[in-house]
């Protein structure tokens, strides 16, 4: 049973002159009639709190986030439902009720990677104000963007908005430890209505990208899939005073040595082949590098030919083609032992239309076949369609607070909680989209999972605003 709030029968939206889906413009006058002066120091007080709560996964403790936004929702009047997937693992649900189209998902996680408070200037659950930012784990990835929708909620109930549909709020458990176990996917097994919508807006995009002296908004309709597994060598055990060549190590060693120079073959995906046409309009010099990129044979030379920074260029390089990348190695009980047996860890991620078998193929012509690979985690690349009513409206929205950096669809290398919606709802549109007007891989945006992790307090209220816009639009009230 979802949890849900209607609008109050003397509503703002009455006041204003519209009832369910608006025929006129009311959303200026929407926007004016709202202190955002004000909304800005709530909804950094709201980051404040959450980044206090102590939610490292593992372990979790997400319901002690969980309770606090259930709190604050209580307290304006909606009824927020807490489900927990085991003790201490908690998601918080609730909605605005609206008209009968179809729903529209704000969808946050409350877990963070762990913290290493020594290598902090600022305590990492402090959630401290310092130089216009709040620091803190969590204030990129994302309890930034959490906040966020929950000022958005607010801001609804208090002007008592009657949408074309509904608002649905979900912050969720257990998305940094990548199998989701306690998150969405159990909600949708369990409680299906509390988080079930065909169009969903989370974490992902938002930042600026800039190629050839333009700007572009970035909206993430897309994910590489993920593909990690076990590779094992075995040999003959013995006495380390007596060496042999059977020996496992050297063989794992030799045989993942090919990785470090070898890249897998190039597979473009729509997304990428749309943002290149997007960032290279108007420019035949730079289209023609980028085209250039989607063959194996000129991919490389291509890309050192681009105005890409190495970071960049490694990310690019990664969007474009299955990856695999070693990352724990475990062999051995003792100095003094040859051991029969030696595994290393591999972190695949896929391109769009890649499988968990087309990888394997292309890895095992790496590798050869003296390895044992076993399969311990998989998802498959997600894309969403660059197109479509909250598409146009994202970019409506986004194109009146900044005409000169139009909306470009993107790719993540890594993975967000659509991996664990998607495949259990196939057709669901999950879109990543936080403003920040930050440049990928600078300043700020590049300390998330690291340390010293901030988020600008100008940024967070632009955000909030923003984001707020989208879904007055989409609901309904006109722009």
């Amino acid at each position: 049973m979802f949890r849900k709030s209607k609008p109050e029968p003397d509503s703002a939206s009455r006041r204003l002159g519209f009832e369910g889906r608006a025929e006129t413009s009311c959303l200026p006058a929407l926007m004016k009639a709202i202190d955002w002066d004000a909304v800005g120091a709530e909804v950094t007080a709201h980051l404040q709190a959450l980044i206090r709560i102590d939610t490292t996964n593992p372990p979790g403790n997400e319901t002690e986030a969980a309770r606090y936004l259930a709190s604050v929702l209580e307290g304006e009047g909606f009824e927020a439902e807490i489900t927990e997937s085991a003790p201490g693992r908690g998601n918080v649900t609730t909605r605005w009720e609206g008209g009968g189209e179809p729903p529209l998902l704000l969808l946050g996680h409350t877990d963070v990677v762990a913290a290493d408070a020594e290598s902090w200037t600022r305590p990492p659950f402090g959630g401290e104000i310092a130089q216009g930012f709040v620091w803190g784990r969590g204030a990129l990835d994302m309890k930034n963007m959490v906040a966020a929708e929950l000022m958005v909620l607010l801001l609804l109930k208090r002007q008592g908005l009657r949408l074309k549909r509904d608002v649905m709020f979900a912050a969720t458990a257990d998305e940094e430890a990548g199998k989701g176990g306690h998150g969405p996917g159990w909600l949708l097994d369990h409680h299906p209505s509390g988080i079930e919508a065909p169009v969903i807006l989370t974490e992902g995009g938002g930042h600026e990208v800039r190629l050839g002296g333009r700007r572009f908004t970035t909206c993430q309709v897309g994910q590489k899939g993920i593909c990690r597994l076990r590779a094992t060598a075995r040999g003959r055990p013995g006495h380390g005073s007596v060496p042999h060549a059977d020996n496992a190590v050297l063989k794992l060693a030799a045989a993942l040595a090919p990785l470090k120079d070898h890249t897998l073959p190039v597979h473009p995906s729509a997304t990428l082949r749309t943002f290149f046409e997007a960032v290279s309009e108007g420019r035949p010099e730079l289209r023609a590098d980028l085209l250039a990129l989607f063959d194996g044979e000129t991919s490389e030379a291509a890309l050192r030919r681009l105005p890409l920074d190495d970071a960049e260029r490694a990310g690019w390089s990664a969007l474009l083609r299955n990856t695999a990348s070693v990352t724990m190695l475990s062999a051995g009980s003792g100095i003094n032992i040859i051991p029969a047996e030696a595994t290393a860890w591999i972190d695949g991620r896929l391109a769009p239309g890649q499988t968990q078998e087309s990888f394997l193929a292309e890895l095992r012509a790496v590798v050869g076949g003296g390895l044992e690979l076993e399969v311990d985690q998989y998802s498959p690349p997600l894309e969403a369609e660059a197109a479509g009513e909250f598409w146009d409206v994202i970019a409506s929205v986004m194109a009146r607070h900044e005409p000169e950096a139009p909306l470009v669809p993107v790719l993540s290398t890594g993975g967000t909680d659509a991996k664990h919606i998607v495949p259990r709802r196939p057709g669901t549109q999950v879109y990543g989209f936080m403003p920040y007007r930050r440049q990928a891989g600078s300043g700020e945006l590049g300390l998330v999972h690291g340390h010293d992790e901030r988020t600008s307090i100008e940024e967070l209220l632009f955000a909030t605003r923003v984001i707020y816009e989208i879904v007055c639009t989409y609901g309904g009230v006109r722009t």
